[in-house]
C-alpha cells in the first residue's frame, strides 16, 4: 500500500492531520526531529486512533536520511508541515529558519523527483500577506512579508510553483493559515 509521508508529524497541526488520516484508513509515515514537539505525541496518536504507525526521528535538512526514507517506503504523497515557526526567533536567528524551512523543502522536492512522488500539500502561512489591511485575505491579495519566517514561507511557495512548472505531473496545494489554537 502506498503511504503518505507527513513531515512535522508530531507538531500541533501535523499530529491532528496524522490522527485524521489514520482514522480514515490511510497508511502514514511520520517524520519529525522533535524540535517543536514531543516524542510522546506518537503514543497519544496511537492511543486515540487505535492504529499503529511509524514516526521516524529525522530532519528534513538531512538529504541522505530523507532519500533513505523514500527508498525504503512506497510514498505516494507528502504533507509538509516541518518548519521552524517562531517569528521572533526568525528575526534573531534568520539563518536557522532559512536552512530548515528552505533547504528542507528543497530536499523534499529533490526526493520527490528522484522517487517519482507527484503529490505535495505544503503548509505555508498567512504571514505571507504581511501587514495588509485587506481582511479577510484572498488568494489574490498582494503578498508582502515583514520577517524572515514569512520570507522563508513565501520563498518555498515560489520554489514549489517553479518546480510544478518544470515538472507538469507534479500536483500541489499550498495552505495559508493563521496560528491554529484549540483542539
Amino acid at each position: 500500500m502506498k503511504k503518505i509521508l507527513v513531515t512535522g508529524a508530531t507538531g500541533y497541526i501535523g499530529s491532528h492531520t496524522v490522527t485524521n488520516l489514520l482514522k480514515e484508513g490511510y497508511e502514514v509515515i511520520g517524520l519529525d526531529n522533535y524540535s517543536n514537539s514531543h516524542r510522546d505525541t506518537t503514543k497519544s496518536i496511537i492511543q486515540i486512533t487505535g492504529k499503529d504507525f511509524t514516526c521516524l526521528d529525522a530532519d528534513i535538512t538531512d538529504y541522505s536520511k530523507l532519500d533513505e526514507i523514500f527508498r525504503h517506503n512506497e510514498i505516494s504523497s507528502i504533507i509538509h508541515f516541518a518548519a521552524l515557526k517562531s517569528v521572533p526567533e526568525s528575526v534573531s536567528s534568520p539563518l536557522e529558519d532559512y536552512e530548515n524551512n528552505v533547504i528542507g523543502t528543497l530536499n523534499l522536492l529533490k526526493c520527490m523527483i528522484e522517487h517519482k512522488v507527484n503529490n505535495l500539500i505544503y503548509s505555508s502561512s498567512a504571514t505571507v500577506y504581511g501587514n495588509s489591511s485587506a481582511v479577510p485575505y484572498s488568494e489574490e491579495a498582494k503578498l508582502s512579508v515583514t520577517n524572515p519566517y514569512g520570507r522563508t514561507k513565501l520563498i518555498c511557495e515560489e520554489i514549489i510553483r517553479d518546480f510544478s512548472n518544470a515538472y507538469p505531473d507534479m500536483k500541489f496545494i499550498i495552505l495559508r493559515y493563521f496560528n491554529p489554537i484549540g483542539a
